[in-house]
């Protein structure tokens, strides 16, 4: 009857590749030389060594080094400089000043005594030949800088060494005194990659000076830098770092399932802004790529973070990112995709911070029959290994070890067949089908393919907080509200902070729940799911409010998608066309354990004999066609109409938008032992087997035997028995979801088990109803139920006690047994002559195991 998420096989997911659509050319990856104060020494050459080059371990290609203050000074970075440049990388330089006495502040610092530094414009002159005479002096030593940076983060004010340029003032600088640089100019290194400073770049005079726009990745990256890329100019992420002690009262140490994906994330993030090389803060620190003996880094040791840059440092620099995206899996994997620079390679990354194993399908454009995985863990890096692809495969299936960053290499073969089926995932339990209580509610709840403010003063389905303008009435018992997020922007972080819902319990009453802080992936194109099972709303939820922030600065802008509520994964889709049997989005749809239905009515083409029940991995899903299609199987309804539907418990959710007729319906299962059942037709007892109706009374479940007649629908029952069993039916065909019989509430969708209700489950050989405590991650199997007494009963179990087998709960425990002469009963009371290994059987007055 229930199934443990601890025993729950790999996820599956699939990442789609569409190499026809280029974005930008990879560039490189690297770090900052110096130490947290600038130190030219923090690094030995041969670490160094081991960082950059070609021929390094890590392979980074990109170094950045700080400009001492004072020309005096400048002399410090030039052996560093040789060295980067002996081992053949890109080097690039920034100040964090200028000498002080050109700035309004008088200070080396960018705010000092209130006063923040800005350069005089009367020396913006003397800091363009200040800037070239670094530039000079490295050429002198035989070092040619890839660009020199105007300034490190104009746009903040620490306490610190700095300078305030706005974007106009740095337009302003590079346009006027660019031209006397003569290495190329990068700016503006803010610490966003922001549209301020990028449109500020874009005028034709000030452009032709420019060679790099780069930010860091402490702030938003925004969108206004593409325009600088259509016109041939790179972007890069010049620094970011993340100090995982930076607001902890104490130091800890590095922790891999926060520490290490954090990390793969940003970059990752930055990729898919098109971003062309990713630069780190200081490269050896216990956060960077070498640990420097603090906070449990080995001094002189690669990290992990480390080995992570090194997957992109190794296997995508040089590489164009192409399209990817997700089917399945959104939630939980990242990712990103590259074609190699000599055409014949896609390689795929794929972050995995779950603690769940994945089977991931990566849906290609072409065939492959080779493949090469490097996979870094907790406890590996970078290890490679060859995957096995028996025969040329479009769609490759690769195991994705849990809680991992995986680089995949798959050669390019010939072109797959192209698709001209269109499917999408439809949604009818679509917020906007909720029934609104009162009109004055307003419309803002109608969500799906809008946009939307959401901040402070900006809210989400309704600017209310209580129900005296109504509000929206759930039609189920729902346990998530999805929100697809197609676009996501922010002036600042990418959090919604005190994200509460507001919504009415259980018992009709308003009530809220703060959800925290939220946070959000730039990118888009995933789901956000709020959890309002009651695990999280305790009281229960039967209608919605609105949903609140206390965001001021972050105003998040969202495009949404589909909006929707779902009872556990169930998935329906719908397709039109000329059928493609190689259609990647229908494949995905028929090897999916959650779909539920697929509607092929508007498809045309569909060769004949084409049977979608013995294709499906859910044997439950329904299939809607038209009467002409002439296919094949089990599960096809037409105008409600279904000839033949065929369950078992091998399939997953059973999910139908309508009721339907059925010629013959049946549902098969394997029992052993004792279950509740319930079934969304009538239905006859098979032989063999006991089935018994349940009542509640004082504390415990009875349950009477059905001698005669049959089952109803949607009407839980418990059944007994031993073997496989069918049960056939016909006529009327209706799942009621979720619907509540006599204290029972019928599942046909998987989900966990709700708080406080009550389960069947085997404890010591006894069998009685468990109360489901917070937080247990017992799931509910379809054709299932469950007691829900709205918390009128309180008991840990409730025994079981049916009215024709004696002593039922006075069996205390499992025994082994051996061949013997004692006779053997099934749970019937019947004798067995042949007893099966494995099976649970009565002997002497006890439940024994046959062994």
């Amino acid at each position: 009857m229930f199934l443990k998420a601890g025993g729950i096989s790999a996820q599956t997911a699939t990442m789609v590749i569409d190499n026809s659509v280029q974005h930008q050319k990879i560039t490189g990856f690297g770090g900052f030389v110096n130490g947290p104060q600038f130190q030219f020494n923090h690094m030995t050459t041969a670490q160094i060594q081991q960082l950059w080059g070609e021929n390094s371990q890590m392979g980074y290609n990109i170094m950045r080094i700080y400009i001492p203050v004072g020309e005096s000074n400048f002399h410090q970075a030039v052996p560093t400089a040789q060295l980067a440049q002996s081992l053949g990388i890109k080097l690039f330089a920034s100040p964090w000043t200028m000498p002080p006495e050109w700035k309004t502040n008088n200070h080396i610092n960018a705010v000092h005594n209130g006063i923040i530094g800005e350069l005089k414009e009367e020396h913006y002159e003397d800091y363009a030949n200040y800037l070239n005479n670094f530039v000079e002096l490295m050429r002198e030593n035989g070092v040619e800088l890839t660009a020199i940076s105007i300034q490190n983060e104009p746009d903040y004010l620490p306490g610190y060494h700095g300078c305030r340029f706005t974007p106009e003032q740095m337009a302003n600088f590079i346009r006027d005194y660019g031209h006397i640089i003569t290495a190329p100019i990068m700016a503006a290194e803010g610490i966003g990659i922001t549209d301020d400073y990028a449109n500020a770049m874009l005028p034709d005079e000030v452009f032709e000076n420019l060679g790099i726009f780069a930010g860091h990745q402490y702030g938003p990256i925004q969108t206004a830098h593409k325009k600088l890329q259509e016109r041939g100019m790179e972007v890069w992420q010049s620094e970011f770092l993340i100090n995982w002690n930076a607001d902890l009262p104490s130091d800890r140490n590095f922790t891999w399932s926060i520490d290490a994906f954090d990390f793969a994330k940003a970059v990752n993030t930055a990729l898919l802004s098109d971003i062309n090389a990713w630069v780190h803060y200081a490269s050896k620190r216990y956060y960077g790529m070498m640990g420097d003996g603090t906070n449990g880094t080995p001094y002189g040791v690669i990290t992990k973070r480390g080995y992570i840059l090194s997957h992109y440092a190794q296997y995508t620099t040089g590489t164009t990112r192409v399209e990817s995206s997700w089917r399945g899996g959104s939630d939980v994997l990242d990712g990103s995709a590259y074609l190699s620079a000599s055409g014949d390679e896609v390689i795929v990354k794929v972050i995995n911070p779950s603690d769940n194993p994945y089977t991931l399908t990566i849906d290609l454009p072409f065939f492959t029959n080779s493949a090469t995985s490097i996979t870094t863990t907790i406890n590996a890096n970078m290890v490679e290994s060859t995957i096995d692809i028996p025969e040329e495969t479009f769609r490759p299936r690769i195991d994705i070890a849990a809680s991992s960053f995986t680089t995949l290499i798959f050669s390019i073969g010939d072109d797959r067949p192209e698709s001209e089926m269109e499917g999408a995932q439809i949604f009818p339990n679509a917020i906007e089908n909720q029934f609104v209580t009162n009109p004055s509610f307003g419309t803002n709840y109608q969500m799906s393919g809008q946009s939307f403010i959401f901040d402070n003063g900006n809210h989400l389905i309704s600017p209310n907080t209580n129900s005296s303008n109504g509000y929206l009435q759930l039609d189920d018992r729902y346990n998530k509200l999805v929100f697809h997020i197609k676009e996501i922007s922010s002036p600042a972080t990418y959090t919604s902070a005190n994200t509460t819902l507001y919504y009415i319990n259980g018992n009709g009453q308003v009530q809220s729940h703060n959800y925290g802080t939220i946070s959000f992936n730039q990118q888009g194109n995933y789901n956000w799911v709020l959890d309002i099972s009651t695990d999280v709303l305790t009281d229960g939820i039967t209608g919605i409010i609105g949903l609140r922030n206390g965001n001021w600065t972050s105003v998040l802008s969202i495009t949404f998608g589909d909006v929707y509520f779902m009872i556990g994964d169930e998935k329906m889709y719908k397709f039109s066309g000329p059928y493609s049997s190689g259609d990647g989005f229908l494949l995905d749809c028929l090897e999916d354990i959650s779909t539920t239905s697929i509607d092929f009515s508007e498809v045309t083409g569909i060769p004949s004999g084409t049977d979608w029940h013995s294709m499906s991995v859910n044997k439950n899903a329904v299939y809607y066609i038209e009467e002409e299609q002439a296919v094949i199987g089990a599960n096809l309804i037409s105008d409600n109409i279904c000839e033949e539907l065929i369950l078992s418990d091998v399939g997953g959710s059973f999910y139908i938008q309508e009721d339907i007729t059925a010629g013959s319906a049946s549902y098969t299962l394997q029992l052993n032992g004792y279950r509740v059942m319930t079934l969304p037709f009538d239905a006859s007892i098979p032989e063999d087997i006991g089935v018994y109706s349940l009542e509640y009374e004082s504390g415990h479940i009875y349950g009477y035997r059905i001698e005669n007649g049959g089952i109803y629908a949607n009407t839980p029952v418990l059944i007994v028995g031993n073997g496989t069993f069918t049960f056939n039916g016909n006529g009327l065909v209706s799942t009621q979801q979720e619907s509540l019989v006599d204290d029972m509430t019928n599942v046909y969708v998987s989900h966990k088990a709700p708080k406080n209700s009550y389960v069947l489950k085997n404890v010591g050989g006894i069998y009685s109803f468990h109360r489901v405590e917070s937080g247990e991650q017992t799931y509910i199997m379809p054709f299932s139920a469950y007691f829900d007494f709205d918390g009128s009963v309180t008991a840990v179990n409730l025994p079981l006690i049916l009215d024709d087998v004696s002593n039922i709960n006075a069996i205390p425990e499992f025994q082994n047994e051996n061949d013997g002469d004692n006779v053997y009963y099934d749970l019937l009371g019947r004798p067995v002559r042949y007893p099966q290994k494995g099976v649970i059987y009565i002997k002497n007055g006890k439940k024994v195991i046959y062994q």
